[in-house]
């Protein structure tokens, strides 16, 4: 499993303003509320969110992008609240988690066309944090397909 440090290093890397504080932190929660809950594959589970946030650093995301992939199961599998990310994270991240949430529950169409267009008119409504959105979203669909 990836470590904190190597998480924050990777981002160090291309980044030297990493929130190093604000990673580690969501990090530890994640971790901490995933407990000791196991994927189908008998994996923990706390591995998929640090697959999405070790793949959004591949892609030189913002510390905030990767504080979301690592907070964005929280809300939906443990008894985390989208309160409780907003009291310990900020309105900013909060919003992020709750847009990914969203966009995850959009059902996955056989007709990809028909999904990427309707991503792609939603990207262009809204403003960056959708797209930041949009990246962990897709890090997590392409995650889930493994």
């Amino acid at each position: 499993m990836i470590r904190q440090f190597e998480l924050v290093e990777k981002i160090r890397d291309y980044d030297p303003t990493v929130n190093e504080v604000g990673i580690n932190k969501a990090y530890v929660f994640a971790m901490q509320k995933h407990g000791s809950q196991m994927r189908a594959s008998g994996d923990p589970y706390f591995s998929h969110p640090l697959e999405v946030a070790w793949l959004l650093a591949d892609m030189r995301l913002d510390s905030s992008s990767i504080i979301t992939a690592l907070l964005h199961d929280t809300v939906e599998d443990t008894d985390a609240s989208l309160s409780d990310i907003k009291r310990l994270f900020g309105d900013d991240i909060a919003r992020l988690v709750d847009g990914v949430t969203k966009l995850n529950k959009i059902e996955i169409q056989s007709d990809h066309t028909k999904q990427a267009e309707n991503f792609r008119k939603r990207s262009e409504e809204h403003t960056s944090e959708l797209q930041s959105q949009f990246r962990i979203s897709y890090a997590v669909f392409c995650l889930k397909k493994k």
